[in-house]
Formats: structure tokens, sequence, C-alpha cells
């Protein structure tokens, strides 16, 4: 009993995951983002109310969120969670495919160097995303992250109100920063199918498969096995 006991306590420590977080947007930090819309300004009332709308107005005005340069150091990709809420979801003209965001990579001249398109599975008011784009090969120097909804106009709209940039971390499921016993919690819901969640963060020992060995692996490696 002892044993176990002490097993579940090492399981239950947050560990560090080594996880480098490169900007975070949310109604308290919001410095050196950007929305596309000339006549608005970013504060905490007006992130917090979800009006950070991303779409194409009627004069074809795009609506977009750009993040502050960051440096990846030479990391091969960038996870990118966000949410994401689309109120017109059951009104008549919602299309769910238009709604649908992208999330890019932008150098410095604001030039696109990587374009993940985030189809949405069903129509609902908040989807929280969470994707991984790759970075191009021999890429160097300072980035950006663009959420954009480039088929989208004002009858499917999506807002966002929280986003955050980071690196990817095996073991990492749920994405934030730590490996411990919440992760086990998510991998699990995924298995289960009660979550729908990329590969790429589900598929700890690197198989190319989501399954029970997966959670073996990730408590080996929260027990420092």
């Amino acid at each position: 009993m002892k044993h176990l006991l002490f097993s579940l306590a090492l399981i239950c420590i947050a560990l560090a995951a080594g996880a480098t977080q490169y900007a975070v947007f949310n109604q308290n930090s919001f410095e050196g983002w950007i929305y596309t819309r000339s006549n608005v300004t970013l504060t905490t009332d007006f992130i917090s109310s979800y009006k950070v709308t991303i779409y194409k107005n009627s004069a074809g005005k795009d609506f977009t969120l750009i993040s502050p340069s960051f440096d990846t150091n030479g990391q091969s990709t960038i996870r990118v969670k966000f949410d994401w809420k689309s109120t017109t979801y059951g009104e008549e003209n919602y299309n769910l495919t238009k709604n649908s965001p992208y999330i890019e990579l932008l150098d410095l001249n604001d030039n696109v160097i990587a374009q993940c398109y985030h189809q949405l599975k069903e129509p609902k008011i908040i989807h929280d995303i969470d994707v991984v784009v790759k970075m191009p090969d021999n890429s160097t120097g300072p980035i950006k992250v663009r959420i954009a909804a480039w088929n989208a106009d004002t009858n499917t709209p999506g807002a966002v109100k929280h986003v955050e940039i980071s690196n990817q971390v095996n073991g990492d499921v749920n994405g934030d920063g730590m490996i411990n016993v919440s992760d086990i919690t998510k991998l699990v819901n995924v298995i289960l199918g009660i979550i729908d969640l990329p590969s790429e963060f589900a598929d700890v020992n690197g198989d190319g498969t989501v399954n029970v060995s997966d959670i073996t692996a990730l408590v080996n490696i929260i027990l420092g096995i």
C-alpha cells in the first residue's frame, strides 16, 4: 500500500515539461498583439466580450489577429491553442466550412511561411482549438502567428478571447506547459473518443497510434523512468 501511495503521489506531482510559451493573448495580456481593424483599440473589456471578431466584411476587408514576434530557437513545430466563438452557428446562413479558421506563421515582413487550416467538425458556440504548425525547413529568425478566417463573412465570423502559443513537448497532452496527472486524464478521454485531439499531442510513444501504450509511456515520463 505504501508503494502504491508513493507512486500515486509521484504521478500527481506537476513536472516542468520544458515548454516555452512564446506569446499569450487574453483580456489581461495583449501588449504587442495587432487586431487589423483600424477603428478598434484592444482593451480588457473589448477582448473579454469576444469582440475580436475574425472574418471578411462587406467591403472585402479582412479582420485578423496577429501575435507579437518571437524566436523559436530552432523548434520544428509551433503549438497554437485558442478559443473560437461562433455565435451565429445556429442561424440560417451559417456555414461550418467558411467559419473554420486558419493559423499562419509569418516572417517579419508579414510573408506567410506556413499555414494550417482547421476544419471545424461540428456547429457549436465555443470551439477549443489546439493545433501544431510545422516550421518550414531551414527557417531562421523571429516569426509571428496570425489567426484568420479567409473564407468567413458577416454571416460566419469567429471571435477570439484567449490564445496560447508555445512549442510542443512530448507528454504535455493538454498543452499547459506541465506534465502531470491532468495529461493522463486527457489522454484517457482521447482514447475513449470523448475528446478529439491531433495525434501530435496524444501519440506519446511515437508509434503512430494512440492507445493504452501511450498511457504507459506517459506515466513513465512522469515517474522519470
